[in-house]
């Protein structure tokens, strides 16, 4: 047999395990709309597609396999790691953590990658009829079929860390700050100083809305970073 079928038999069929994986965990958490959740990702051809233009992933299937690397080191972290679930700051309530919440985050926090490349092998083009965002364009992708948890959603809009932020950052500006898609602060604006009705209407609703709140109150969202940051440089290495 030559080479060539050798070598697209072979990614084929990694192709189809990794699938095969990612089906079973993601029906595994018997969230409702989860079967309609999976179509939809195989219609959009999220099993097949590249990570990136030619960085990481920048392969057929590469997608789905950075996303299910990225969960495998998000559930040694969790696993081995079971307090960075508790909230510690007082007055905070404890958000559930459960192997749910990190099967969902983790394989799904790149959907908004579907359709984003363009051509069969690297280098690939970027779309650009593609929607504009990255996390929040996840989110609202997911969400079309199933409802996140709270803590599914910092996960997912806060798992590039500051590398979401920088680009919208001018210190000094609050309304940059804000109006981010990553914002680094809280949603709040206006000038201090606030009264003690604002404050607590501001406590009771800032929770986790800003990657520095999130962070603090739940450390897992630094862990599914770290996760995708450790995938994805083991995928440079490999390339």
């Amino acid at each position: 047999m030559p080479q060539t079928e050798t070598t697209h038999e072979t990614a084929e069929s990694m192709i189809a395990a990794t699938e095969a994986q990612i089906r079973n965990l993601l029906i595994d958490t018997e969230r409702e709309g989860i079967t309609d959740l999976i179509a939809y990702l195989e219609d959009e051809g999220f099993f097949t597609s590249p990570a990136s233009t030619r960085f990481h992933g920048a392969y057929r299937g590469g997608l789905a396999r950075h996303s299910l690397r990225v969960y495998e080191l998000l559930y040694q972290f969790w696993y081995s790691l079971p307090s960075i679930g508790d909230v510690t700051s007082p007055g905070q309530k404890p958000l559930d953590l459960n192997h749910s919440n990190i099967i969902i985050s983790a394989l799904l926090h790149d959907v908004c990658k579907m359709g984003a490349y363009l051509g069969d092998e690297m280098p690939y083009k970027w779309n650009k009829s593609m929607p504009q965002g990255h996390a929040m364009l996840s989110i609202a992708r997911i969400t079309k079929n199933i409802r996140l948890k709270p803590i599914e959603r910092m996960m997912i809009r806060y798992h590039m860390g500051l590398y979401g932020c920088h680009e919208y950052y001018e210190p000094g500006s609050w309304e940059d700050r804000t109006q981010a898609e990553y914002n680094i602060r809280s949603i709040r604006k206006g000038p201090e100083p606030r009264t003690k009705e604002e404050k607590e209407h501001d406590k009771a609703t800032r929770y986790g809305q800003s990657l520095r709140n999130a962070y603090y109150h739940n450390p897992i969202v630094k862990f599914i970073y770290f996760a995708d940051e450790a995938a994805t440089a083991e995928e440079r290495t490999g390339e």
